[in-house]
This record gives structure tokens, sequence and C-alpha cells, in this order.
């Protein structure tokens, strides 16, 4: 099964609509966040759980929501969590581990909530399970200690973007080692606070990261 949570930030809808093609296999779950129920209109695709609670949706809206047919769940607006965590703990309850998991609509103007959602990646390796925060120029995932993404230049499900850049999270990042890019990286310690990592490249038909020890944000951009 693939999960596709679609949150109220912004979203390119011939974008979504073609990465959801893409990434559909077999069975598909889709959850929209509060205003991400307007996204998934603009998509085409009809949401099976609506989870937020609901304060940046009108009247009319909640009632197209109330007659999409899909299962609703109302939270509490005075919560500590946002409602795009809520609708991550019911993917994982309702999924399996092996199911992958993306978030659309998670980023733009709002920086805050484009950094939870990043936190969000990190929620999901403490769950064993692999978020992807996406847009049109982004593809955004969390290495866990010890893990090795492996990357391809070229084919459909090739690099997503010319960029690759790289970053510690939480704390220093030790042990990554990047082969196959134009700036490899050979067991080096990452303390952050510079942008040592920006805006590597693949320069071989495949490429790896590695992080020993730490958390590893990797952005794959485009122009």
């Amino acid at each position: 099964m693939t999960v596709f949570i679609i949150a109220g930030g912004d979203i390119n809808p011939e974008f979504a609509k073609g990465f959801i093609a893409d990434h559909s296999f077999d069975k598909t779950l889709f959850i929209a966040c509060d205003s991400g129920f307007e996204s998934c209109q603009l998509i085409g695709v009809s949401p099976d759980i609506i989870v937020g609670d609901f304060d940046s949706v009108s009247d009319e809206g909640f009632s197209d929501i109330e007659k999409s047919g899909a299962e609703i769940v109302k939270l509490n607006p005075i919560k500590d969590d946002t409602d795009t965590e809520a609708a991550l703990l019911i993917a994982f309850k309702r999924t399996k581990d092996i199911d992958e998991i993306y978030i659309l609509g998670g980023t733009g103007a709002r920086i805050d909530h484009t950094l939870g959602n990043i936190n969000l990646l990190g929620l999901g390796l403490k769950h064993d399970r692999e978020v992807i925060l996406v847009d049109d120029r982004n593809y955004i995932q969390m290495l866990a200690p010890g893990w090795t993404l492996e990357l391809e230049k070229d084919g459909k499900f090739g690099q997503f973007g010319k960029y690759v850049s790289v970053f510690p999270y939480g704390g220093i990042a030790s042990g990554v080692t990047m082969k196959g890019f134009k700036y490899p990286l050979h067991r080096a310690t990452l303390e952050g606070f510079n942008t040592l990592t920006v805006s590597n490249e693949i320069v071989e038909d495949f490429a790896s990261i590695h992080v020993a020890e730490g958390y590893l944000i990797v952005c794959e951009t485009r122009d």
C-alpha cells in the first residue's frame, strides 16, 4: 500500500497528479489534513480519511467534507500536535511497516509548518517507518544511524532533481560517506551550522549516502 498524506501547504496540482500516478502501487490510502481536502479536490482524488480541527475551513467547505463520504477525524483545536502529525500517526496504525508514506502539501509559505513536517520524518524513524516529504521541487527524507541510501542517476525512479544536499539533524552526524558524487565524502563528521554539503551532484550511474551515527536529512532538489 502507498499512503499519501495531503497537508494544507502549497501544492502543484499537475505535479501531484503525476507523482501520485507514478507511485501508486496496488492499494492506496489518501489522508487529507484539514484544508488539504481542497487540494485533494484540485488533484482529483477522493480522501479515505480527513483529519483536522478544521479551523481553516469555511462552513461551506466543511459541508463538502461531510458530503465526501470519507471518514472524518475531528480534532480539538487546542492540542499539542499538528493535523499532519495526527494524520501520520493514523497512517502508522492502519498500514504495515513496508508501506510507503508520502507527505504532499507539507511545504510552503509557513516555514514553521515546513520545519515541523521535516521533524515528522524523524517521527517516522521512531516508528520504524520511512516517510518522504515531497513537492514539485524537493524530495526530502531522513536517514537513521547505520542507514545507506542508494540513488540512481537516471531512469523513471532515478534521482528527483539535479542537486543532492545533506544536513546533520538533531546533533552531529558522523561516519558520513557519499560515493558517486561530484564532491565525495569518506567517513566525514558533519557538525552543522555551515553549507559544506549543499548542492552536490551525482556523477556516476549509481550513488550512495551512508551515515554511521546520528541523523541525516537528504534533500534531492531541482530548480
